[in-house]
């Protein structure tokens, strides 16, 4: 058994989308055993929902995320042990630990990957204190717990922290883009060459020396903030050197180097190795078809960059337009609109651009519809080759299994030219809006909130809208579910309480 929580960002934190998706059971390859919802004074797993949406909103104070998004994975052979009253006892025993007994959470059990996984939403706000609940150190919460639950239900045993890591523990992105790539991920070459890194810092005598050692392993330090980073010489990768190994922090190495100096002259360095991304796997063969790997990934950037440059052209055809319009000699409020009216019109072409250039690119993601090591060998094995599937079942170390990801938006080829028509489509009519004669300022600006709103509602798929303008010329949106927004012209806000 494996629990992973979702990091949620504060503008993605959206609980009644995350609650639906946890419920959908009509995506693609998607299969839902069971769905419920607890806490909720509301009987029904949607009408929870609303209650949910109700309370967070009353808590304005708190500006970091107020859902907490947990995934539970257990092993194939433990489906045939788990019971609908087990599932639910065990959401029970992680809200205990978690300190969520009292609070709102929606749950449902999931079997569209190899492992059966539970998605579980707990509202962070609680129902009637309407406080903001921080859980203390959660993850060696449900860590032990894990371990508990395993030996209770006679559950196959994951690793945990009892019986200690098999490779150097890795942060949770870095371990996300190892199980969803198959690649090794740059922290964990840097933590991969801790004992040669240690050893510089030891028999170096000042900054210079330091960091001529790291560059032999293509590495590099750079202040940070208030500390360091260790940096790949080659590229964008980083990882703050505390999670390196706490020996690096920007305060210790000054204390034995004195005042942080940059790395210089290190081009003549022979290298011993560098950061190249390599698969986990290991096998004999995995040669030829990582050589097959990388050439089909050149060739998949190759044609998609050919295809953005011809949008990037529009683009700047329009920014150049723009800059005419900057130096032509009117008065500032005939230019502003002309500079409006520009910004439509190339939204406009950008749109029918990208309409254009679809299909083209959806051949590419037909021909090569991989983007990692781990999806071409998946693809491979999908076509019966062999030695592909020898690879995936032959990974080195113990990786993190790959989470499910937040639900994303249809991008087959009918959804994202779809998308792109809506969105031109309605930059023509933003921008025949600008141009009406004989209509006010104030009443072109209602007229585009308007349509900005008819645009959101059609790119999601909405039920609709009502609208009416308030005695300051605000225009509040009434949605189908009961929600209010209210867009001033110069700011869109979700209403409370109206």
């Amino acid at each position: 058994m494996i629990s992973k929580r979702i990091g949620i960002a504060p503008g993605s934190d959206n609980y009644a989308r995350l609650a639906r998706y946890i419920a959908a059971a009509g995506q693609d390859g998607e299969k839902m055993l069971m769905s419920w919802s607890a806490g909720c004074a509301e009987e029904g797993y949607a009408e929870g929902i609303a209650e949910v949406v109700d309370t967070q909103a009353l808590n304005n104070r708190v500006k970091t995320a107020k859902t907490y998004h947990l995934i539970v994975s257990f092993r194939p052979e433990d489906e045939a042990k788990l019971t609908p009253e087990a599932f639910r006892e065990i959401e029970e025993r992680f809200a205990a630990v978690l300190g969520y007994s009292e609070h709102q959470r929606h749950c449902a059990v999931h079997k569209n990957t190899g492992n059966l996984h539970m998605h579980i939403a707990y509202n962070i706000i609680h129902p009637e204190k309407r406080t903001w609940h921080k859980e203390f150190r959660d993850y060696h919460a449900r860590d032990k717990l894990c371990r508990e639950l395993e030996r209770e239900y006679g559950l196959g045993m994951d690793r945990g922290r009892e019986q200690g890591p098999e490779r150097p523990s890795l942060g949770g992105k870095a371990a996300l883009a190892e199980a969803h790539s198959g690649q090794e991920s740059f922290e964990s070459y840097a933590k991969r060459h801790t004992t040669e890194i240690l050893t510089a810092m030891q028999t170096a005598q000042d900054w210079r020396g330091f960091h001529e050692a790291l560059a032999r392993f293509g590495l590099e330090t750079k202040p940070h903030g208030n500390g360091l980073v260790v940096k790949d010489r080659h590229g964008k990768h980083a990882v703050k050197a505390s999670a390196v190994d706490r020996s690096l922090s920007m305060k210790k190495l000054e204390v034995r180097f004195g005042p942080y100096q940059p790395p210089q002259g290190l081009e003549k360095i022979q290298e011993q190795s560098r950061y190249q991304a390599e698969p986990l796997h290991r096998s004999p063969e995995r040669g030829n078809l990582f050589a097959e790997y990388r050439q089909s990934i050149e060739a998949r950037k190759a044609r998609l960059d050919a295809l953005k440059e011809q949008e990037d052209a529009v683009s700047k055809q329009w920014a150049d337009k723009r800059q005419e319009i900057e130096r032509m000699s009117i008065a500032k409020k005939n230019r502003r609109n002309l500079l409006s009216i520009a910004r439509k019109h190339e939204a406009e072409a950008i749109a029918r651009a990208r309409l254009a250039v679809q299909p083209e690119r959806e051949a590419v993601r037909r021909d090569i519809p991989f983007t990692s090591w781990n999806g071409f060998l998946q693809h491979k094995a999908d076509q019966g080759n062999e030695t592909a599937l020898a690879i995936l079942r032959s990974r080195r170390g113990s990786v993190a299994e790959e989470k499910e990801a937040a639900p994303k938006k249809d991008w087959s080829q009918h959804g994202r030219e779809q998308f792109s028509s809506i969105k031109a489509d309605y930059a023509a009519k933003e921008r025949a809006a600008l141009e009406l004669e004989g209509m006010s300022g104030k009443a072109k600006k209602r007229l585009l909130a308007v349509l900005r709103m008819e645009r959101l509602v059609a790119e999601k798929g909405l039920d609709g809208f009502q609208h009416t303008v308030d005695s300051k010329g605000a225009v509040i949106f009434t949605l189908s579910g009961g929600g209010k927004i209210r867009d001033t012209g110069g700011e869109v806000v979700r209403c409370v309480g109206l």
